[in-house]
């Protein structure tokens, strides 16, 4: 029999409660959705401080298009939008470790090449209707105040682009086999990490306690590369931006660039800088009445996109005909040729095609026009 832990009861005595295997996977699983700080320790030892639960059993298709398809056993992701992948298992799992570690990295692979950060998000209003919370109050408890729900989405797809992501396996007790799977792989990565946690349960007199440890860190805390907590992505700067469009696009391609800076100056609330580890991105966004709107963003790559992916989800653009409609003005000025399947994604454009005056000129009417529409209707 395990040693005990002593819980003092209200009337002063102390009740020993000992270790008991999880009567189920599921109810295992069950646990951790339900309360993912099991997952944190409260130290430094977790590259995370909160984690939110966007979906059990998350689909993986293991080939494009195909209809094989796999279940992830959780994904959560934490207040840096970075990917946590969580695989459960008791320890009278009798499969090879290697078996569970090789199934995490099919996981992982095929879920990035596959996943879109609309399909999670819909995952997640699911999730929150299933225990009939509202999502949007989930997510702003989840991100605090001043969260920004959009740009936390946003950030989710970048770090999906990137592959940054992190893998957690998670068991009653970690074999000294997979601690060292683990660890091995964890040395190796770059953009992504690994950690194995205990979570153990104790059973006694209508007491139950969960005892968490982390038993495989990311590589950082053992003296290696940072983890992703520690090399977390500053935004980009309006100066790293431009001097970085300017090596790859060139000097007109700048100047495009900082002529949708400049109207956003005049008409959005604030600008959105993103974080990528080698691409960078900003756009204005402007606020109505409570509700973001992103119209565009602009790339160090020396491309733009509508942001139709995002203007769908808010009136008057919830309309396809509306973003029908904003598709034909963009698609009247020469270079510009987004495709009429693109009114829910992102399609992109060459920002040299408004290099000339006529041009330039045309595109950011169009902005004004997208402005004028939510403000008269929305």
């Amino acid at each position: 029999m395990s040693r005990p832990i002593f819980v003092l009861n209200d009337q002063g005595s102390l009740v020993p409660i000992f270790e008991r295997e999880y009567e189920s996977e599921d109810i295992f699983q069950q646990m951790l959705a339900k309360f993912p700080e099991l997952l944190l320790t409260g130290d430094d030892r977790t590259p995370y401080s909160g984690l939110l639960l966007l979906t059990r059993e998350q689909e993986v298709p293991i080939e494009t298009g195909g209809s094989r398809v796999y279940s992830l056993d959780h994904l959560f992701v934490d207040q840096n939008g970075v990917p946590t992948l969580v695989e459960v298992k008791r320890r009278s799992d009798t499969r090879n470790r290697r078996e569970i570690v090789a199934q995490m990295l099919d996981y992982a692979s095929n879920g990035l090449a596959c996943w879109n950060v609309e399909d999670l998000r819909r995952n997640f209003e699911r999730t929150c209707r299933e225990i009939e919370k509202e999502p949007a109050g989930v997510l702003a408890e989840f991100l605090g105040d001043g969260g920004d729900a959009e740009g936390f989405w946003m950030q989710i797809e970048e770090n999906i682009r990137d592959e940054r992501i992190r893998m957690v396996f998670v068991a009653d007790e970690i074999s000294v086999e997979l601690r060292r799977i683990v660890a091995f792989l964890n040395r190796q990565m770059r953009s992504s990490e690994m950690l194995a946690i205990e979570v153990r349960q104790f059973v006694g007199e209508g007491v139950q306690a969960f005892v968490p440890d982390v038993i495989v860190r990311p590589a950082a805390s053992m003296g290696g590369r940072s983890s992703s907590a520690d090399t977390m992505r500053q935004a980009w700067t309006e100066d790293r931006f431009m001097t970085v469009l300017d090596e790859r696009a060139g000097a007109e391609a700048v100047g495009v660039a900082r002529s949708i800076l400049d109207w956003g100056v005049g008409h959005a609330t604030r600008f959105w800088w993103g974080e990528g580890k080698k691409d960078g991105s900003f756009g204005p966004v402007f606020c109505w009445k409570g509700t973001d709107y992103y119209p565009v963003f602009v790339w160090s790559t020396g491309v733009g996109k509508i942001q139709f992916q995002w203007l769908k989800l808010r009136p008057p653009f919830d309309s396809i005909e509306r973003r029908r409609e904003l598709l034909n003005r963009l698609n009247e000025i020469p270079g510009i040729a987004l495709p009429e399947d693109a009114l829910g994604g992102r399609p992109s454009f060459p920002l040299k095609a408004l290099v000339p005056a006529k041009a330039r000129k045309s595109f950011l009417a169009v902005l004004d026009w997208v402005v004028d529409e939510v403000k008269k209707e929305a």
